[in-house]
């Protein structure tokens, strides 16, 4: 049995699936900072959300495809570079586990890195809101 294939078969919807959950997640609970600081203009909050769901997918499709690869043990023997691959389901999970766990920890991290910008964009005033109600 190729536990390698196994772990890859876990990994790539396992990682995929996260990235799509958060993504969707941080696309719908973003607009309402995009329309505060964009003053209500939602055509503007609507692109910027959009493009910040993008860039999320890429960075995390991204990160999630350069850490695929399984571990292999390798080392010389014969003068020929020798590799072991995975060889218990023991060995499976764990490797799993620090994959996976070092993908959720990256989402983590792109998830507040997004909430930082949200809070960093600049905050209507109380007399700007209220001449964009009464324009309204």
């Amino acid at each position: 049995m190729n536990y390698n294939i196994i772990a890859y078969l876990v990994y790539i919807p396992l990682t995929l699936g996260l990235s799509v959950w958060v993504a969707k997640t941080l696309h719908k609970n973003t607009k309402a900072f995009l329309l505060e600081a964009f003053k209500r203009r939602d055509l503007l909050a609507n692109a910027t959300n959009n493009l910040l769901q993008t860039g999320f997918y890429l960075i995390a499709f991204g990160f999630s495809f350069m850490r695929m690869r399984i571990r292999e043990n390798s080392r010389w023997e014969d003068n020929k570079m020798v590799y072991d691959y995975l060889a218990s389901s023991q060995q499976t999970i764990e490797e799993l586990a620090i994959k996976l766990g070092s993908f959720t920890l990256i989402l983590g991290v792109l998830l507040f890195l997004n909430f930082f910008i949200m809070l960093m964009l600049p905050k209507p005033h109380h007399k700007q809101m209220e001449q964009i109600r009464v324009e309204e």
